[in-house]
């Protein structure tokens, strides 16, 4: 998942807040956000596997252009990943040791054996040290973003509480693309259908009465929903809803736009308060200066150490 992001994403990271640069060794800091450094170890890390992976994938090797490319979108993953690790620590959900074992023990038992799992990202140009990072940073970014999407369902409940029409919330916040433009309408459902699904959906979608909605946001495989009941018949159940993403299994791929805008908000911050340094050249356009153009339009109110996405 991320060799495929690194390999994607666009130009972004120079010397923003540059000073010089430190001594040429592998140990070097390359980078350095607020008290989070990223040493040139983690850089020629990822920088490896993503060169491996353009060549397998038969991009141009040799290639100065490419090779420039890859090293800003190597430096932008790493300083994207260190917000997603800062922000998922002080709100209490970052990775655990635990976790990041019981995740390379299931990659272990998968490729059959520790030797085959080095053997098998050796081909790819990676290590169990970049398979470590690689399993860190997404679960980091998971946690993060379920602990966000929980947050953003609570605060459009406690806005329902408010008075606000549920139509207008569902076209604002829902991230379901095609019911969001209707107001979350999702039309008549069999009570059958309903009845089939997931208990922890369906008790609270069967037990409400015609103009009500769920006050507690459903946790289901996509995200948290908010339901409402427009009407009611003996076999159907017309409803709309409203959903916020937080998938599971999570890849960076389904990473929701209000994620993303709170990341580089947090990026801005940060910018703006002078905590982003690179003391290394080749690496693209100014990270500041692309996080500010990113970055939500309106600061979120949150409690977070960077931006909370906040509807």
């Amino acid at each position: 998942m991320r060799r495929a992001l690194i390999v994607l994403l666009v130009l972004l990271c120079s010397g923003c807040n540059s000073s010089s640069p430190p001594s040429s060794s592998n140990s070097q800091v390359i980078a350095r956000i607020g008290p989070t450094a990223i040493t040139n170890d983690v850089f020629q890390i990822r920088l490896t596997s993503a060169l491996t992976s353009v060549a397998q994938a038969g991009g141009p090797s040799g290639n100065a252009a490419m090779r420039s490319q890859i090293r800003a979108s190597v430096l932008r993953s790493l300083i994207i990943d260190t917000v997603i690790a800062q922000e998922a620590a002080f709100n209490g959900v970052a990775a655990t040791s635990a976790e990041i074992q019981a995740q390379l023990n299931a990659d272990v038992s998968a490729a059959g054996g520790i030797t085959q799992l080095q053997t098998q990202l050796a081909s790819l140009g990676g290590s169990m040290a970049q398979l470590n990072d690689e399993i860190t940073s997404s679960i980091n970014e998971q946690k993060l973003e379920d602990h966000f999407a929980r947050q953003r369902a609570t605060e459009i409940e406690q806005k329902l509480a408010a008075g606000a029409a549920f139509e207008s919330l569902a076209s604002q916040y829902s991230d379901d693309t095609v019911t969001a433009p209707q107001g979350g309408e999702l039309g008549a459902v069999p009570r059958s259908q309903i009845q089939g699904d997931d208990p922890l959906y369906a008790g609270p979608v069967l037990t409400l009465a015609p103009g009500a909605y769920t006050t507690t946001p459903i946790r289901g495989a996509q995200g948290y929903d908010v339901v409402m009941l427009e009407t009611a018949t003996a076999s159907t159940l017309t409803l709309r809803h409203i959903l916020v993403n937080a998938p599971r299994p999570y890849t960076v791929r389904e990473r929701p736009r209000w994620f993303s805008e709170a990341l580089f908000e947090s990026i801005a911050q940060d910018c703006a308060a002078k905590q982003v340094h690179v003391y290394v050249s080749d690496v693209g356009d100014d990270v500041c200066a692309a996080a500010a153009a990113t970055a939500s339009p309106a600061p979120s109110a949150g409690t977070t150490a960077g931006a909370t996405p906040t509807p």
